[in-house]
């Protein structure tokens, strides 16, 4: 079987074999070869000591950096492609569900590909006599579509406990089933993702969010017990009912069909899968038996901004997560200054990811409500684009005027004033753009602060 490896990882295999040492490509490149997809990026493994490998590449004009060399792997650049080279090896002493707490080094390939965690990633390609390493069957599983663990599934799953989630993201990458002892052992070892680094899991759970079948991904999260260990939050929404006939699922289920119109964008997808995170903590049931949520997106904006800060996800995703949330409550009756003021609140950028957020949450709801205003949908969001398509004032700092002119013309000292008579003539401007006049707002700021008994304070 030939496959057709990048020359740059072919020319590290020849320069290992010229060393009289064996060179195999191993990992997710040759599984993504295998099942016709572009790698990302490239592993060998060889019988090289890390010593002995980094010498190689560097006596060759390479440039080596011993990413991992306490595990035996260092990363090549070679033509600017990095290439990780890693030493056969086996592992031994767990602790910490994610790390071993030694390696070994071995001389066979078989043995090395024995410690791997699934039997798709557990084949060896030999680029340069087109030969195919495979003693667990990997190729077999590809052709079958099925993700099977190498060995013992509890025994990988207690070496690194990071590979329950790896194997549902895998699975929604590749369009997989998990075979039954797997996903067993899965289903079995769930509450150990709660002893994994919460980087590590927020990693997974952002591929997983971004996988060809996501929505598979996140079921399964769902089935395994999985999305309560990462997300304890979302167990108060699992079977909580809504009890209006604007919705025809529980909060949990209107998530989950909300995101099946979430678009590629991981914060969409995140603000979709926790906009309705806190409807059952502002839970109330009127007179007519109807469920209410007030002030669910305020709470629930808050509540995302906890959850994403204990994930680890960078401060930029959090406040734009958080924003989408706040805002996704849009009223279809909006007029243009309200509308300005959402633009002015969430921000110019903000607004598509927002109608996104709001679209998935509206086509979430019953059929009835769907066909009932989809019409009106459409108009509000056409509106909003003609408003944002203005030369209006959308921020403070858009106005025609700023605090230095105001100081100059009433002839005071900065002082809360000087804000008060900005934000006035700010929020003036959002509903009427026209306004947005240097001459105009100059008078008017007078008038604002005779209004408030500005007699201002002279400067000395």
């Amino acid at each position: 079987m030939e496959l057709s490896l990048p020359e740059t990882v072919k020319r590290a295999c020849v320069l290992l074999a010229a060393d009289h040492r064996q060179a195999y490509a191993v990992g997710g490149g040759v599984r993504d070869l295998i099942l016709g997809v572009e790698p990302l990026d490239w592993d060998l493994a060889t019988d090289a000591s890390p010593r002995d490998a980094m010498a190689i590449f560097i006596r060759a004009g390479f440039k080596v950096v011993p990413t991992g060399i306490k595990y035996g792997t260092i990363t090549v650049f070679i033509e600017d492609l990095p290439i990780e080279v890693t030493t056969y090896r086996v592992e031994a002493g767990y602790q910490d569900w994610r790390r071993p707490a030694g390696v070994h080094f071995v001389k066979e390939i078989e043995q090395d590909l024995a410690r791997r965690d699934f039997t798709i990633n557990a084949i060896a390609y030999d680029p340069l006599q087109s030969r195919v390493i495979d003693p667990w069957s990997g190729m077999r599983d590809l052709a079958a579509l099925r993700l099977r663990a190498v060995g013992d599934p509890e025994a990988r799953i207690g070496e690194d406990a990071l590979r329950i989630m790896r194997a549902i993201r895998i699975a929604a990458d590749y369009h997989l089933q998990i075979e039954p002892r797997t996903w067993h052992a899965i289903v079995r070892n769930a509450e150990l993702v709660g002893r994994i680094s919460a980087e590590r899991v927020r990693d997974e759970l952002t591929r997983t969010l971004m996988a060809k079948d996501y929505l598979d991904g996140l079921q399964q999260l769902l089935q395994a017990g999985l999305l309560f260990v990462i997300i304890p939050e979302l167990s108060e929404s699992w079977l909580f009912p809504q009890y209006h006939p604007y919705h025809q699922y529980t909060v949990l289920n209107h998530t989950f069909e909300a995101l099946r119109y979430a678009p590629a964008s991981l914060e969409v997808r995140l603000a979709v899968l926790l906009h309705d995170v806190a409807k059952p903590r502002c839970f109330s049931r009127g007179i007519d038996g109807k469920g209410h949520f007030y002030g669910h997106n305020l709470l629930g904006s808050e509540m995302a901004e906890d959850i994403l800060q204990r994930l680890r996800y960078s401060v930029r995703t959090i406040k734009q997560v958080a924003i989408l949330i706040r805002e996704h409550m849009l009223s279809l009756q909006m007029r243009s200054p309200a509308m300005r003021r959402l633009v002015a609140r969430a921000g110019r950028q903000a607004i598509p990811d927002l109608l996104a957020v709001n679209q998935a949450d509206f086509l979430a709801h019953s059929t009835d409500l769907i066909i009932h205003l989809f019409s009106e949908w459409e108009a509000f969001r056409t509106h909003l684009g003609e408003v944002m398509a203005e030369d209006a004032a959308f921020n403070l700092s858009d106005l025609a005027i700023n605090g230095n002119d105001l100081l100059a013309v009433l002839g005071c000292r900065p002082g809360p004033l000087i804000g008060t008579i900005l934000n006035t003539l700010w929020n003036e401007v959002l509903a009427c753009p026209q306004k947005n006049e240097r001459n105009y707002l100059l008078v008017r700021a007078g008038q604002i602060a005779a209004q408030h008994d500005a007699a201002p304070e002279k400067r000395d």
